[in-house]
């Protein structure tokens, strides 16, 4: 299983770069058929689940996820979604797209295109859910560029759904054979799709996303974020049946695997120390970096990076070099099979006198209140004094590596970790040992 995620950063006051918001596109216009015995007359998105419609869960992970405007496009019985939901969902804005006559998936998608005000969209189905980071895949399909992206899911017999062939590469070879059963990935009907593959559909007659549209990118681009996470597809009885225990399920799992969070620095912590680094060519992963960090998430630890990049404000590099060096960074961790929550980083120059530049404590303060945290579940590492000394403002543990200019800062004694440890990997076994 490989699940990877990467942000971009945004450049500015001190700001988050995971660039977290996005929009939307809810495909919820379903008939039912298969449900009809169970559903009477309402649409398939609005199935009970524990005394709320499916359609609520969906949204909540969105709303969770960082999505800042949802379009539900409907079709059937859509006017009792509207009354049910409104234009409002725990904060989160929603807008909707009614076809007159039934579109297909991918008729739906390009129906709804002129209420799509960003370059690209996450799409996802209104009557399955994949208890997976949403916010980690939009990272990463970002760091993709302009090729669409969906999500792969792991699962033990694929006869019902079909298998996609993937690659070594990551990217899609073949799309949902139904030929025999057995293990294999599946289409978790999750993609993110820029504006020209959307565009990509038909205006009227009928279409499918999944067997006119998407295989038209095999070969071309199509990537897959794949990973094992539980997914539910209500579109039997016998699934519908499973729904309060699959989401009973997903909550007793959300809190058995959230163990803490790791904040680490960037230069000298994960990869090789150059003078202000400009050009995405020069991230180089230290040793010991991939094996630490994939430890520690697999012990459920999110990992988030916080640095200093003065270099900006002296002019060495622009943003969008930034932008550039940090999706490589995260592309090359994202390849070894290790997700970034998100890269906070402080524009300034250390005369500015800001709150965000290390050991000031505000991006560690952001980072914490963005993923969930308190100071007591996380875990600064880095190589310079700066790095220990914001962790201890906070309280929070403190970790010094040799790697960079942590040798040089622990000959000195200029700060006072937790530990001190030869690199990431050996912070790992002592950190997330049994």
């Amino acid at each position: 299983m490989q699940s990877a995620t990467t942000t971009g950063t945004a450049p500015g006051e001190g700001g988050a770069s995971a660039r977290s918001g996005f929009t939307a596109m809810v495909l919820a216009g379903g008939f039912g058929t298969r449900l009809r015995p169970v559903l009477a007359d309402r649409p398939k998105a609005l199935a009970p689940v524990a005394g709320e419609p499916f359609l609520a869960r969906v949204l909540d992970q969105l709303a969770r996820a960082g999505c800042t405007r949802a379009i539900l496009c409907t079709g059937h019985l859509g006017e009792q979604i509207e009354r049910e939901f409104g234009h409002d969902h725990g904060g989160m804005p929603i807008v909707y797209s009614r076809e007159g006559i039934p579109l297909g998936t991918a008729g739906a998608l390009r129906h709804a295109l002129p209420l799509v005000e960003d370059e690209a969209a996450l799409v996802v189905n209104g009557d399955s859910y994949v208890d997976v980071d949403l916010a980690a895949f939009v990272a990463w399909a970002r760091s993709r560029g302009d090729a669409p992206s969906l999500i792969a899911v792991d699962v033990q017999d694929t006869a019902r759904f079909g298998a996609l062939g993937i690659g070594p590469d990551g990217r899609v070879e073949s799309f949902g054979e139904k030929a025999g059963s057995g293990p294999g990935a599946i289409n978790a009907g999750v993609y993110w799709l820029p504006r020209a593959v959307l565009e990509a559909g038909p205006f009227v007659a009928p279409s499918s996303l999944e067997r006119d549209t998407l295989p038209r990118f095999v070969g071309r681009g199509l990537g897959a974020f794949r990973c094992a996470d539980p997914f539910l597809d209500i579109g039997t009885p016998e699934s519908f049946a499973r729904c309060e225990e699959f989401f009973a399920s997903c909550a007793a799992r959300a809190r058995r695997d959230r163990r803490g969070l790791l904040v680490v620095d960037r230069d000298g912590t994960l990869i090789v120390e150059r003078n202000y680094l400009a050009s995405p060519s020069g991230v180089e992963l230290l040793p010991g970096v991939v094996d630490g960090l994939r430890a520690f998430a697999e012990h459920g630890y999110d990992i988030a990076v916080v640095t200093n990049q003065s270099g900006l404000a002296r002019g060495y590099f622009d943003g969008p070099t930034l932008d550039a060096i940090h999706s490589e960074l995260a592309r090359q961790l994202a390849d070894a099979g290790v997700a970034l929550r998100g890269i906070w980083h402080c524009p300034h120059h250390p005369e500015h006198g800001c709150r965000c530049r290390k050991p000031e404590p505000e991006l560690l303060e952001r980072a914490m209140t963005t993923l969930g945290y308190s100071p007591e579940q996380c875990l600064v590492v880095g190589d310079k004094a700066c790095d220990i000394e914001l962790g201890a403002r906070l309280g929070v543990r403190t970790a010094l590596v040799r790697t960079g200019y942590g040798a040089g800062t622990e000959r000195d004694g200029l700060c006072a970790p937790d530990v001190v440890v030869d690199s990431l990997a050996a912070l790992a076994a002592l950190e997330v040992r049994s």
